[in-house]
Formats: structure tokens, C-alpha cells, sequence
């Protein structure tokens, strides 16, 4: 990886003050974000990473002499990787503001799907009924769908996922949103850890669901369900699968208590809790088959949004005519 290696602070403070200049005026308006070159976003993401590097001084200097890379592009890693690393909690008024800008454009470019626009299973897969008719199945990431809501498979800490570049539903998320999601659900957690101490061992249970902000996401919330953690050595039994329905009911109900009129959903569990991924499909479309026939007069416009081919083979199959 190319890049200048930076030793003692001042060596920072000096790049951190020639990044402000090269661009010109610091963080400006959203309107002029989008229309501004390569250079600029160099220098949005430089002086992003320096100021990180500043302000989490203890943080860094564990790690002794590093790296900053060169490039747009690897410095647009190396800002994650300190981004998802990154405890909970607030950022410098300047790096924010510049983290708003950059968080903005990059969704302005990734561009929004509707969630509504979305063909459903009636007419995709033939499926009958209220399910064919309310619950559409689609191919990309729930980063780029706009509806009211999408779920998140969470983790019992509630607090995203602190693994750089790990492609779970959890982080790419968390990472489309910003760091104030990651601090809204701990400031969540602290709640809940206050009310019943033994939440700070046992964390979220599994099968609820909890509302947050959607911030740079293109829906307006993000509802967090942990789901069960399936034993890889027996399989998921009867209760795991409850639990795993129960993520997905808890998550509509929630949405129709508060009005909403589109959730995007994704395949709970089905990562690095081990569920297998056929049964996991197979459990959520029962769910949701019930789900609809219990509120028949609800608007509301169910989006499974799977960005991984495994995990839409394993829907296609569940969705497949019996032979």
C-alpha cells in the first residue's frame, strides 16, 4: 500500500492543516458535494482520517508507527476500518461535518430503489394470495432501498458489527448510516442495561425488535432484531426456529404499530450465527404467509432484500411449486 508515513503528532497536525487548504473552505454545503472532483473527495477523506487519528490519540498510539494511505480508494478503507473499529460515541464537530458530506454524497451515488416499485410475488413467482400479493423478493442491498423501514440482523451488543470489511447485513448498514445509528443503539443499551443489570452479560434477547434513526440510509428507520444462534453441530430445533419467526414478526408488528407502509427485510441469522439458510427461508416465508393473513388490511409493502446469491437460491427454493 502507498502512502507517507507519519511519525510524531506535529507530522499529523501538519497534514491535517494542508488537507484543509487544498480544499479550500472545509466542509461545505451538500448541493456543491456531489459536483466536486476526485481531488476534493482525496482531500475530504485525508482530513477525516487525520482528524480521527487526533482526537482518538490513545486509541492510535497502540499501534505505534503507521501508514496513511495514498489513494482515494484506500484511503476510503482505511476510513472504514476506523469507523467500525471505533467505540460508540460522538465525533469532533469538524470531522461530523465532513462525515455528513462524505456519508451524503456516497448515497446520492449509490443511488435509492423504492420500495414500492418493487414487482411482488404474485406476479415474479406466481405465489397466490395476500403473501403474492403484499411481499416482493429482490436481488440487491437493503443499503439502497427507500422505504419506511429495513431491518437489521443485529448482534446481542446491539452495537453493529467491529469487523472491517466483513460484508454481514449488520455492518454494510451501520456503515451506509453513519456512526450516530451505532451510538443511538448504545445509548439504547445503557438504557436497558439500567432498567435490568443483567442485560449488561445477557445483551439483546433474541426474536424483538428495536427502532433506530435510518440517517444516510435512504429508508427513515432501521428496525435491529437479533436472531437465535443456530448449533452448528445439531442444527437449529424448534425453539431456535420460533425465535427466528419471531424476529420477523416482532419487526412487522412494530412497523404497522407505528404506521409504516414499507419494510425492507433481510435473512436473519443466516451469517455468522449459522443458521442454514434453506431452513432460514423456509421459516421466514411462514412467518410472513401468517403475518398477512393476521392483518389483511394492512398497506403495508414487505421487501426481502438479499444482496448475497446463496442467500436468494435459498428463497427461490423455499418459494419453489412442491413436486
Amino acid at each position: 500500500m502507498s502512502g507517507c508515513r507519519q511519525g510524531a503528532m506535529g507530522a499529523q497536525e501538519e497534514l491535517l492543516a494542508r488537507a484543509a487548504g487544498a480544499s479550500g473552505a472545509g466542509a461545505q454545503g451538500l448541493s456543491g458535494a456531489a459536483d466536486r472532483g476526485p481531488w476534493d473527495r482525496l482531500s475530504l477523506l485525508r482530513r477525516l482520517v487525520l482528524e480521527l487519528m487526533r482526537t482518538d490519540g490513545p486509541v492510535f498510539d497502540s499501534w505505534g508507527d503507521m501508514t496513511i494511505p495514498a489513494g482515494v480508494e484506500e484511503l476510503r478503507v482505511y476510513l472504514d476500518y476506523l469507523l467500525t473499529t471505533r467505540p460508540p460515541g460522538p465525533l469532533p464537530d469538524h470531522a461530523a461535518a465532513d462525515l455528513d458530506l462524505l456519508l451524503s454524497a456516497e448515497a446520492a451515488a449509490r443511488g435509492a430503489v423504492e420500495a414500492m416499485s418493487l414487482p411482488t410475488l404474485a406476479s415474479t413467482h406466481g405465489v397466490p394470495g395476500l403473501l403474492g400479493e403484499r411481499v416482493a423478493l429482490w436481488h440487491g442491498e437493503l443499503a439502497r432501498l427507500r422505504a419506511d423501514a429495513v431491518v437489521n440482523a443485529a448482534n446481542s451488543r446491539m452495537i453493529g458489527c467491529f469487523v472491517p470489511g466483513h460484508k454481514c447485513v449488520d455492518n454494510m448498514l451501520h456503515s451506509a448510516a453513519g456512526p450516530a445509528m451505532r451510538a443511538e443503539c448504545a445509548r439504547y443499551m445503557a438504557d436497558a442495561e439500567a432498567a435490568d443489570p443483567s442485560r449488561r452479560d445477557t445483551g439483546e434477547p433474541s426474536g424483538r425488535a428495536v427502532l433506530t434513526r435510518g440517517y444516510h440510509l435512504p429508508a427513515l428507520y432501521v428496525i435491529h432484531s437479533v436472531g437465535p444462534m443456530a448449533d452448528r453441530g445439531q442444527g437449529p430445533n424448534p425453539a431456535d426456529r420460533a425465535l427466528l419467526e419471531s424476529c420477523y414478526t416482532s419487526s412487522l408488528d412494530l412497523a404497522a404499530d407505528i404506521g409504516m407502509n414499507s419494510v425492507g427485510l433481510c435473512s436473519i441469522s443466516t451469517g455468522a450465527f449459522g443458521y442454514p439458510k434453506r431452513w432460514a427461508a423456509t421459516a421466514a416465508m411462514d412467518a410472513l404467509a401468517r403475518w398477512v393473513v393476521d392483518h389483511p388490511h394492512s398497506p403495508m409493502r414487505i421487501v426481502i432484500g438479499l444482496s448475497a446469491q446463496a442467500e436468494l437460491n435459498a428463497y427461490e427454493q423455499a418459494l419453489a411449486p412442491a413436486p
